[in-house]
């Protein structure tokens, strides 16, 4: 929100520059890293001619040509957004703010420039005798897997993990429910913005498409993430974006079910390659055979963490 002296707060200038269209998030973190560098106030940095914001920030001739033409609409949607996020427990995290997971820092090779964050941000710091964990499968994957990924995600929940995951996919949805089954702490990261995902007062029930009524989120205890505008939708492209993200918050992995050749296990590896725990479950299709032949260990019986 605009403060009463009708100066833009920082927090508001960020979410204005991630409103404008075609600025991706690698514009985005050279727009934040050039204007903490040049040190404009954000009145200044908005005043500035269009040839100006082409030299200093490199901004696409339809961004800038937005920005001329919306500025006031741009500032206006920005402070509603702000009130927005100051009615609810709502965070932006910035690469340069405290409270960034420092996972993705390390284990994202271009870690999102903005985060949306929603609930516990706690879950985000490493804390002894917690970790964090997904499990990964693989679209098409049989009951019998899915029961598999339960029974290994709630014996991981027990000794203290928390699991990392998405909600539109079914064996995300299970992973989530291992938790919650146990009332612990869950890590969403959406494909979408929190707003369109969960609704206008961010109560929806993350799976209220699959029908499962005993999901629920919770904001005292769940954390909810995403690096999309609060209202964008859900496009397939975000997808990869989604699992990336996934795979980088969590400390172990383990390869469920997966395909060969499959996102899945190209994740499963660029994790083993980072020095990661990445671990193979028993059976699976043949993705999990080439993980086993890359060196990727079986699932221990208990993991010494």
């Amino acid at each position: 929100m605009a403060k009463e002296s009708g100066a833009i707060g920082p927090a508001q200038f960020v979410l204005l520059l991630h409103s404008i269209p075609h600025v991706g998030e690698k514009t985005l973190s050279r727009l934040l890293r050039l204007n903490a560098q040049q040190r404009l106030s954000p009145e200044a940095c908005l005043a500035l001619p269009p040839d100006e914001w082409n030299r200093r920030y490199e901004l696409r001739p339809g961004a800038v040509a937005y920005l001329e033409r919306h500025r006031e609409k741009l500032i206006a949607q920005s402070a509603e957004l702000i009130r927005a996020i100051r009615a609810h427990p709502l965070h932006i995290l910035t690469i340069e703010s405290a409270a960034y997971p420092a996972r993705l820092e390390r284990f994202d090779p271009e870690p999102p420039p903005i985060l949306y964050a929603l609930g516990a941000l706690p879950l985000l710091a490493e804390e002894k005798g917690r970790f964090t964990f997904t499990i990964a499968v693989s679209n098409g994957a049989s009951p019998a897997s899915l029961e598999k990924m339960e029974e290994i995600a709630a014996g991981l929940v027990e000794a203290g993990g928390v699991p990392v995951t998405g909600h539109d996919r079914l064996p995300y949805q299970r992973l989530a429910l291992a938790a919650q089954r146990q009332s612990r702490p869950i890590l969403y990261v959406f494909d979408r913005g929190l707003r369109e995902a969960l609704g206008p007062e961010f109560d929806r029930p993350p799976f209220a498409a699959a029908r499962i009524r005993d999901a629920v989120f919770e904001p005292e205890r769940d954390l909810a993430l995403s690096p999309f505008r609060l209202d964008d939708h859900g496009l397939g492209a975000n997808n990869r974006r989604r699992d990336r993200l996934i795979f980088s918050l969590s400390d172990v992995i383990v390869a469920g079910d997966v395909r060969a050749g499959g996102a899945m296990v190209e994740e499963c590896l660029r994790a083993m390659g980072q020095g990661r725990r990445v671990f193979v479950a028993e059976g699976g299709r043949d993705g999990n055979a080439s993980l086993r032949i890359a060196g990727c260990p079986p699932l221990p019986s208990r993991l010494d963490l």
